[in-house]
């Protein structure tokens, strides 16, 4: 056999559940795909985005921001889908993940500041040139609402003005698990890939009523978490296999998958 043979069956088969928003998907489930795995979509969160007039307006202040800071590819797009991204040329502008920084590069921005790995709020508090430019700055956050106030509260204590402007709302879609435990019992469900602490939380709120009718399947799953940081959304009582990646990449996910999995 070749190594692209090799590369190209590296899951064999596996069945890997994909618990991303819809239109965040695709591009995961098809490298699942090439290298042989089979991709099954059951999205946790749904985005809703603000599209009303009060945004907008709330949005135009950012003429009055020093540093703008985008915590997601929703942030992203919502925000230049309402304002446009003249007013942003100016700006010091701030991601938490590439994949954020690689939406703002589609609308021929440039990313000042973004971790190297990790891609959470720690790891960009973490960046010493970061935490040197943000002192004394007037900052805008663009994300969706209920967020952490982990960065917030780190930028507030560098001296830095921090405000949230909040451009979409977050919720799921599912009203229960009825559908992978179909999937489980089928056996086609090797792993549950949980790539957000909104998606992780969700899953479990699910799982808790299946685990209180003692359906014991739930707690013979693998669930492949997005960073350790989500370890505090999985309560003690679940017994199943918990695999963590350092970040929620598609490459960092999926060489994970392969490693576990081969």
């Amino acid at each position: 056999m070749t190594h692209s043979s090799l590369v190209n069956s590296a899951l064999d088969g596996k069945w890997i559940v994909i618990t991303r928003p819809t239109h965040q998907a695709e591009s995961l489930s098809k490298n699942i795909q090439k290298v042989g795995g089979c991709a099954f979509h059951f999205p946790l969160i749904e985005i809703t985005p603000f599209n009303d007039d009060r945004t907008k307006q709330i949005l135009n202040t950012l003429v009055d921001y020093d540093m703008v800071i985008f915590v997601s590819s929703n942030a992203v797009e919502q925000c230049i889908k309402l304002v446009g991204n003249d007013v942003l040329k100016s700006k010091i502008l701030v991601t938490v993940g590439k994949k954020t920084a690689a939406t703002l590069g589609s609308y021929n921005l440039s990313v000042d500041y973004c971790p190297s790995k990790f891609f959470n709020s720690e790891a960009l508090l973490a960046i010493k040139e970061f935490r040197e430019v943000a002192v004394g700055q007037n900052i805008a956050i663009i994300r969706g609402s209920s967020g952490r106030d982990y960065l917030k509260n780190g930028l507030i204590e560098l001296g830095a003005n921090v405000d949230y402007i909040d451009v979409y709302s977050r919720h799921c879609p599912q009203q229960d698990l009825n559908e992978l435990k179909t999937a489980w019992e089928q056996q086609k469900l090797d792993v549950v890939l949980l790539t957000s602490a909104s998606s992780t939380a969700s899953f479990f709120d699910l799982a808790n009523s299946h685990l209180n009718n003692n359906e014991d399947w739930i707690n013979q799953l693998t669930v492949l978490i997005g960073s350790s940081r989500m370890q505090h959304e999985i309560p003690s009582h679940f017994k199943g296999k918990i695999l963590v990646a350092e970040d929620p990449s598609d490459v960092t996910l999926l060489n994970k998958l392969i490693l576990e999995l081969k």
